[in-house]
């Protein structure tokens, strides 16, 4: 191979190089997330009750289940299984988890407390504020609504928690 050839091929190879940098750097996924004021991870109100913990269930005092629902643009959002329970901060159950994925929330706690849904969030450690959940953030084009037993509150994370509630939390477009 002469040295013009070679020469050709190294140029042909940093270029290629150069287009695939470029590329990865302006993906859409990267200017979304440089864009997006926050990442999706819990970012709000630091509750106390969020950092509390039950060994098992002979510790509890009050227990009590509202069902939670999030749409996100008419899809619905899973919670995970077993989520805030054997967590980094929890060897047992957070005062707030569940146990399966259908939406519905355990509240257990040693006596009688008010437990606000910012709790859970902080646990799953999913951003939630009247500015958005998750990753959505409300905008010229979306709206979040949050509706408790059929009725639009504004409390989001300071709702307090009562059992049998209906909560549906939807980030919808705007009509």
């Amino acid at each position: 191979m002469n040295q013009k050839s070679l020469g050709g091929i190294l140029l042909i190879l940093g270029a290629v190089l150069i287009g695939v940098i470029i590329s990865i750097i302006l993906s859409p996924d990267e200017q979304v997330k440089i864009e997006s004021e926050h990442d999706g991870g819990y970012s709000g109100f630091d509750y106390d009750l969020a950092h509390q913990c039950l060994d098992d269930h002979s510790q509890v005092g009050a227990h009590f289940h509202p069902s939670l629902t999030i749409k996100i643009d008419g899809d619905e959002v899973l919670i995970p299984t077993n989520t805030g329970i054997a967590t980094d901060e929890c060897d047992g159950m957070h005062f707030v988890h569940t146990h399966d994925d259908s939406g519905k929330l355990h509240v257990e706690t040693p006596e009688p407390k008010e437990v606000k849904l910012g709790v859970f969030f902080q646990i799953w450690d999913v951003y939630f504020a009247e500015d958005g959940i998750s990753t959505h953030r409300v905008n010229d084009t979306h709206e979040m609504v949050m509706s408790v037993d059929g009725a639009v509150v504004e409390s989001y994370g300071e709702h307090v928690l009562s059992d049998g509630q209906q909560i549906l939390i939807e980030y919808i477009k705007k009509s």
